[in-house]
């Protein structure tokens, strides 16, 4: 090492310079390596920005995917709820009532008077006269329209007092979209059958055709009854009313369904009863006096049975006596 110092160190002028640069040389090439190195650098960390940015982007474009869905799913369920509210509901409305007038006929037939001013009918009204047991009432079976019904409840409690009431409402669209339906496929298929059978050039299938039209076609008119049937008790509301003389207690107003039955059977087997009772008193003294007539005739026969055997008697015959 002294030795290539001295040597350098020997050397002249023109060699130092050479040796400064050769450095020089190697120093301009390191820093422009460190340059590329650095600019390469900064061009992998745009790129691995632009990654991450994309990546963030492709984070954060799930959860946009969720709310997208979330407020296509909100959109879906607002569109059902107005279909909904676009449909027009199909309501059975029923109610009864019990109305305490002083005269329960004079009441009816104002009642019926306001049912048939309201476009309803009366389909079923009985009448029961006042007796010792009970005073005079009448029960009403009213078909209203369904749009009258509060009105119509309205108006009893001018004719006299209402001691109580109820209205139900029973939503039936769900099967009346389905009788729709039902009604709907059963005439496509029908009217398909039908042109089947034009077409049909075989007796058996002729026959065929025909049985299942008259099964399909019964099926269908079944159908339309139901569905006639469920619109009549759609536009008409059921209203029975229970009209009761002043005075009577509301637990005496007579109740319907099987609790009105058990009573009405109760109260019949009570008043055969006090029938059996009523004939049988009357027939009673009869049976008495025919006992009375039947001992005495009896009594007449035996004493002239009596009298027939304690008569005169014949005399009695002496025998004769034997010779020995």
């Amino acid at each position: 090492m002294i030795r290539n110092r001295s040597a350098l160190g020997d050397a002249g002028p023109p060699a130092r310079r050479l040796v400064h640069a050769l450095v020089a040389a190697v120093a301009g090439g390191t820093l422009v390596v460190s340059l590329a190195a650095c600019s390469g650098g900064g061009d992998s960390g745009s790129e691995a920005g632009s990654d991450g940015a994309a990546a963030r982007s492709e984070m954060v474009a799930p959860g946009a995917a969720e709310d997208q869905a979330a407020d296509a799913a909100t959109g879906a369920i607002g569109l059902a709820e107005a279909h909904e509210e676009t449909v027009d509901r199909e309501l059975v409305t029923t109610g009864n009532a019990t109305l305490a007038v002083e005269d329960p006929f004079a009441a009816a037939e104002q009642i019926a008077g306001l049912v048939e001013e309201a476009g309803g009918r009366v389909e079923a009204r009985d009448e029961r006269a006042e007796t010792d047991d009970e005073p005079g009432s009448a029960s009403m079976t009213l078909r209203i329209p369904a749009d009258r019904v509060s009105a119509t409840l309205d108006a009893l409690d001018k004719l006299g007092d209402v001691r109580d009431r109820h209205v139900e409402t029973l939503d039936v669209t769900g099967t009346a979209q389905d009788l729709d339906a039902r009604i709907e496929a059963l005439r496509t298929s029908t009217d398909r059958l039908r042109e089947l059978m034009a077409e049909a050039d075989r007796t058996a299938d002729l026959i065929e055709i025909e049985a299942e039209l008259s099964t399909r076609q019964a099926e269908l008119d079944s159908r339309v009854s139901e569905r006639n049937r469920l619109s009549d008790e759609v536009a008409m509301s059921t209203l029975q009313v229970e009209i009761v003389a002043e005075g009577t207690p509301a637990a005496q107003a007579k109740p319907g369904g099987f609790v009105g039955g058990l009573t009405a059977g109760w109260s019949a087997l009570v008043s055969t009863f006090n029938v059996v009772v009523l004939i049988l008193g009357a027939i009673i003294p009869w049976l008495a006096l025919g006992g009375v007539v039947l001992l005495v005739v009896v009594g007449v026969r035996r004493q002239l049975a009596k009298a027939r055997s304690g008569g005169p008697t014949p005399p009695a015959v002496e025998p004769e006596p034997v010779e020995p």
